[in-house]
């Protein structure tokens, strides 16, 4: 079976199956021949994480331990995707590696670099160390990164207090990616103050939207704004609130198509980022159009290798990872 076939027929099989677990449905009422295609999602995440293996050590730039993957943020989120790999998979390839980058020594000198930029990586970069911090800590158990996610989440967390977020934004200005982090790392340390803030955000600025969501704004960009702010809102509402949400919601605009013909390299990203929301949506809904518009967004961009192992410039530095995120409910409790 060809790459491209059996990534497709993997991603629908596994969805399928994990949809109807997670509905309560029996196994069985999934096709058989589907079920043991199941197996290959590790295939998949191995063929990822093998890119961004490559991408997090080389030094392209004077950064402490995030110096791979062209610039900071993409070197976080190679760090993550190697953690996220390693959880889901039970694969320890990269745990040497992993522990290596985030030695003591170049993580403090990290830490000191962005306390001393309070506007570095604001708000996109630091969102995903947070998204770092909870996967480290649920694969390795330890508090190694602690102390500098809390630095992190603090510095986020009076940015928005002194900036009110907007739902609108997109691709590093994502206030929807970095709030749902900051909803997910306050959970994650039962800090309760801190999540009944942003469910106030949230309610005022995402839940009761003045304007609604346009894909138009996601054009030659690459992270998701419809999909994303419903995501989040789906963090703070019960699922018959949501449902009804949701369906107001997109009414006008309808679930996303994937993306076909990418404009320039960002864009290339938009169909995995994408599928993080539908995915969520799913979850949370229980609705099989979500995870139908999940299983063709994240097709078309699995199978077109160019897209995501191409040029390291343009693609291979970062959309393996965000192919992880995408990937990674497929492990079940493993996943996110």
């Amino acid at each position: 079976m060809g790459v491209a076939l059996r990534g497709r027929v993997l991603v629908i099989a596994a969805i399928a199956f994990l949809a109807a677990i997670s509905r309560g449905v029996s196994a069985s009422e999934v096709p058989k021949k589907l079920q043991p295609l199941l197996q290959e999602r590790d295939q998949v995440a191995s063929e990822l994480a093998s890119i961004v293996g490559k991408c997090v050590v080389r030094h392209d730039t004077e950064h402490f331990a995030f110096h791979g993957c062209i610039d900071w943020h993409s070197a976080v989120h190679g760090v993550w995707a190697l953690i996220a790999y390693s959880r889901a998979t039970g694969d320890g390839r990269y745990d040497s590696l992993i522990a290596k980058i985030l030695a003591p020594a170049p993580l403090a000198a990290e830490r000191l670099y962005i306390k001393r930029r309070p506007t570095f990586e604001m708000p996109y970069g630091r969102a995903w160390f947070l998204r770092l911090a909870i996967e480290y800590k649920r694969y390795f158990r330890t508090d190694t990164v602690k102390p500098m996610a809390d630095d992190i989440f603090r510095s986020l967390m009076s940015h928005f207090d002194q900036n009110e977020p907007s739902p609108h934004l997109g691709s590093y200005e994502s206030n929807s990616w970095a709030l749902a982090n900051m909803y997910d790392y306050a959970k994650l340390e039962r800090d309760k103050d801190s999540q009944d803030t942003l469910q106030k955000w949230i309610h005022a600025h995402f839940v009761k939207y003045k304007e609604g969501c346009d894909y138009s704004l996601e054009t030659g960009h690459f992270m998701a704004i419809c999909t994303s702010w419903a995501s989040l809102v789906s963090k703070v509402l019960d699922r018959a609130e949501f449902d009804d949400w949701a369906t107001k919601f997109f009414r006008d605009i309808g679930l996303p198509q994937p993306v076909k013909n990418p404009i320039n390299w960002h864009h290339r990203g938009l169909n995995f980022s994408r599928a993080w929301g539908l995915w969520e949506l799913y979850a949370t809904t229980g609705n099989v159009s979500y995870i139908e518009a999940f299983v063709a967004h994240f097709e078309e961009t699995y199978t077109d290798t160019s897209q995501w192992r191409g040029s390291y410039v343009g693609v291979a530095h970062w959309v393996p990872q965000f192919g992880m995120f995408a990937l990674q409910p497929l492990f079940g409790e493993k996943g996110r």
